[in-house]
């Protein structure tokens, strides 16, 4: 197909209106299509209108609109005889006001039909407002202009020529990265017809879009390149899987694109809307905008068979690569071969690399871009001779395909080592209980950044950070692997539907104290023996060349994984039994070194957060025994609020640990006695905790102290639960399996065995343990440093525990977690506490609500409950009424 250089978009519609008039264009659902011919005439009266309110070739005109034919053919018209800005309508007032002003728009044209802030940002800055009405009738796309009081004489009126800017469009990015990127109708026509080229498109066609009009994605692969071909195009206002299979019956398209956002979407959905997909006649269905996992690829090829066509695109250059129509080889991994021009791999050094060789991909501009508007720096940076500059990095094979392993500026250096996050993300999704990944950067005060990764678990899925730990050793180089993992339902995703790695720290509130720039460590001595080992022994565990005596584990970036790593090394090469709670008290190399020669039995009660004016809250350890996982949440609540762990008896070896929760709980009562002398308390625990802070406000309301509060963190009541049967675990698993795509389903069958192999061992271990520990206490022995841990000891506990009521008051707060396992695991509450039960769900699942970002939700009830209790304490009991 020869590229028409000297048509306009616009001409080519008049083409074929001459040649197919009534031939449709733009379709919608229960509405006449609007033909070649008519769109044609359309075109006429908006410049008509255009021209007679003042506006001609050159002048920028927004619009803003929804995803309608209404606004295609409102973008299609402007095109003609001026210059289009298409916008989204779901900007802030304070944003449309800034890229109005950046993009020089002179007019704004908004539809009637929409609430938008866009005419509050026009009043503002004093811009012209074009109203735009829906015709009379029932054809789709019809619209008048309604240009009021606004006249004027155009500077350049007439219909746009192929050197004209056709539209002026911004990259993805925030308001503040954005790029303007000029749009000509030469630079146009030539992008749409690579698209009509590389999928063998014809009039027959019917595309089916899912994409907003004011993204590239949508202008140049589902409009432009359908009106290119004489084809019609769908467009879909408001996505909803229920509107798509809809869509896919009543106008049977013949293709459909979209971002992998939409596909996921749709591939869950599947399996209500059998119907609509025998129905399909896809002749091929186009991704783009972002990576697409390879078992959606191939759940869409087998649900409608047809091929599925990655493709590679920007704003500023168009279509660049793209999976092959069958019989073509289709490579998997890669995004396909170059549609037209060249694409090469340039090096750092300004080289094109030889085949194989990783690095920025580069592509031929000639006749697509010529550079940004109003921005010579970018200009200088994005262009080599001719060559654009993508910012992605990638390979191209023997045979000219294309794989890219990530952005450039989104490569994390940990520390001088490179890591590209899709290779992490591919790792991640490899987890049968893995849905989606994201690997992104979070600023590290030593490393410059550290690793993060944000996980969608699948249905009826749960994991935790150290299940997804494990399964990555092994798989990857230790300094590739995840420090934080954020478990989500959903990632963030930008206005354009992209997910920016680089803002998602931000996002989930992971920008902390740690990632302050780290000051110049200077030792006022030299280190002892113990000192200089536990130096080293640091310095391995954070990735760093020396810590220095006085600096802060913290504030160096560690975190809980790694305070578990340091604590492991110093027990194997110190022969030392920490609690990590000492980081709190002791998070100093020289202060570390100074606890561990003192010797001293690490008391129960960590001052987490000592200072403030209000009472202390007192929170009991999990079932590990540990409180350093309390740190956010104390630190979330503020400095005024004091925050007291009560963590294990036993962790540092020596001690042994409790197996009875009532000695446990009146031991703790008389730790917190002697912070708190007398009540009223507050107290709470997460998960195991909460039954043992229940016990204790018992012996404290026995002694006649006032319990004022009693938070339980997702704890379970243990009171009446039922376990699930054999019958209702084979169910819950074949259901399961019937969601996950055919080669995950050897992955999922081999963790659930490795889990059933896991459980046993831990019970046999259990009994073992419970044997030996009856044995040792039988005949008056010592118990032996190894039975002297509170993991299995408190595990004894749970498991003979039987909870009595509570005449008080309770707050608990329930995680968002799946209630396969047990349907009353928190319901038995209502039974034991005979005062008020109050229930306030928190975001997250059981193992996450400690960590960010549900932590802050969590702090946020807590603070809001502890509030409500201080007051009620403070007021003066009622006395008494005297009798008449």
């Amino acid at each position: 197909m020869t590229i028409p250089t000297r048509e306009t978009v616009t001409d080519v519609v008049r083409r074929h209106a001459r040649a197919t008039p009534d031939a449709p264009a733009l379709v919608a659902e229960d509405r006449a299509p609007l033909t070649y011919a008519a769109l044609a005439r359309l075109m006429d009266h908006i410049h008509e209108r255009i021209n007679v309110a003042g506006f001609g070739r050159g002048d920028r005109i927004a619009t803003v609109g929804p995803n309608d034919a209404a606004t295609a053919a409102l973008i299609i018209g402007i095109m003609d005889s001026a210059v289009a800005v298409p916008m989204n309508p779901d900007l802030s007032v304070g944003e449309f006001v800034l890229y109005l002003r950046d993009l020089k728009v002179q007019a704004i044209a908004i539809s009637a039909d929409i609430d938008t802030a866009a005419r509050v940002a026009a009043r503002k800055i004093g811009l012209p407002v074009l109203e735009i009405e829906p015709a009379a009738g029932d054809t789709a796309g019809l619209i008048e202009i309604g240009a009021g009081s606004i006249v004027g004489t155009p500077a350049r009126p007439g219909p746009a020529q192929p050197d004209d800017l056709a539209l002026v469009l911004t990259t993805s990015g925030t308001t503040s990265h954005s790029k303007i990127v000029p749009v000509t109708h030469r630079q146009l026509v030539t992008k749409v017809a690579r698209h009509v080229r590389a999928q063998a498109m014809t009039a027959d066609d019917r595309c089916l879009n899912l994409m907003p009009l004011f993204h590239g994605h949508g202008l140049y692969t589902s409009l432009g390149a359908t009106l290119f071909s004489g084809a019609s195009v769908v467009t879909l206002p408001e996505f909803s899987v229920e509107s798509f299979f809809r869509l896919v019956t009543t106008l049977a398209p013949t293709w459909y694109t979209g971002s992998y956002t939409f596909h996921h979407a749709i591939c869950a959905a599947a399996e209500d809307h059998v119907g609509a997909i025998r129905k399909a006649r896809f002749r091929f269905v186009k991704t783009g905008s972002g990576h697409l996992d390879p078992r959606i690829v191939e759940a869409l090829e087998m649900l409608f068979r047809a091929p599925v066509i990655s493709t590679y695109a920007s704003t500023e250059t168009g279509h660049i690569c793209g999976t092959p129509l069958p019989p073509a080889v289709r490579k998997p991994g890669t995004v396909g071969v170059p549609v037209a021009g060249d694409i090469a791999i340039m090096g750092p050094d300004n080289w094109l690399l030889p085949q194989g060789e990783p690095g920025e991909v580069v592509v031929d501009s000639t006749g697509i871009f010529t550079g940004y508007e109003n921005d010579d720096d970018a200009n200088e940076t994005c262009f080599v001779g001719c060559w654009f500059r993508t910012g992605d990095e990638g390979t191209i094979d023997r045979d000219g395909y294309l794989t890219l392993t990530g952005r450039i500026k989104d490569i994390i250096n940990r520390g001088g080592e490179k890591i590209t996050p899709s290779e992490i993300d591919g790792a991640l999704e490899n987890h049968p209980d893995v849905a989606t990944a994201v690997t992104f950067p979070v600023p590290h005060a030593t490393l410059g950044q550290e690793v993060a990764a944000a996980v969608v678990p699948a249905q009826g899925a749960e994991f935790t950070d150290e299940i997804l730990t494990k399964f990555l050793r092994g798989r990857l180089a230790t300094f590739k692997v995840p420090r934080r993992f954020v478990i989500v339902d959903e990632i963030p995703k930008g206005a354009a539907g992209k997910i920016q790695r680089r803002n998602l720290a931000e996002a989930f509130g992971l920008v902390t104290d740690s990632s302050k720039a780290r000051p110049v460590a200077v030792d006022d001595r030299e280190p002892t023996a113990l000192e200089g080992k536990l130096q080293r022994l640091w310095a391995d565990t954070l990735g760093l060349e020396r810590v220095g005596l006085h600096e802060d584990f913290f504030l160096l970036g560690g975190d809980s994984l790694q305070a578990v790593d340091l604590f492991l090394r110093v027990e194997k090469q110190l022969d030392r039994r920490l609690p990590r709670s000492v980081l709190f008290e002791a998070g100093t190399v020289a202060k570390m070194a100074q606890r561990i020669e003192e010797s001293i039995p690490s008391p129960c009660l960590v001052p987490i957060q000592p200072k403030g004016d209000k009472p202390p809250f007192f929170c009991v350890h999990d079932g590990n025994g540990q409180v350093l996982n309390y740190r956010d949440l104390s630190r979330f609540l503020g400095k005024s609020q004091p925050f007291y762990g009560i963590q294990c008896r036993g962790l540092d070896g020596k001690e042994e640990p409790f197996t009875r929760i009532d000695d446990m709980a009146a031991h703790y009562v008389r730790e917190i006695r002697k912070v708190q002398p007398s009540g009223p308390y507050f107290l709470g625990g997460y998960s195991f905790g909460g039954r043992v802070a229940f016990v204790m406000a018992q012996h404290l309301r026995a002694a006649g102290h006032a319990v004022a509060l009693l938070a339980l963190f997702d704890t379970y009541s243990a009171h009446g639960r039922q376990k699930v049967t054999l019958r209702d675990w084979i169910a819950h698993h074949r259901e399961r399996l019937k969601t996950l795509p055919a080669a995950k389903i050897p992955g999922y069958l081999w963790l659930r065995a490795r889990n059933l192999a896991k459980m046993t061992y831990m019970r046999a271990r259990l009994k073992s343990y419970s044997a030996a520990w009856a044995f040792y206490k039988s005949r008056g022995k010592p118990l032996p440093r190894f039975l002297r841990r509170p993991v299995p000891a408190n595990d004894i506990i749970r498991r003979s525990y039987q909870p009595c009521p509570y005449d008080g008051d309770a707050v608990l707060f329930k995680a968002e977690r799946y209630a396969w396992a047990h349907a009353d695991q928190h319901d038995g509450w209502h039974k034991l506490i005979r005062g008020c039960l109050e229930i306030r769900p928190i975001s997250g699942r059981h193992y996450e609500i400690m960590t960010q970002p549900h932590v802050q939700t969590l702090a946020e009830e807590l603070s809001d409950v502890l509030r409500q209790a201080q007051a009620s304490a403070a007021r003066p009991a009622r006395a008494p009424a005297k009798a008449s």
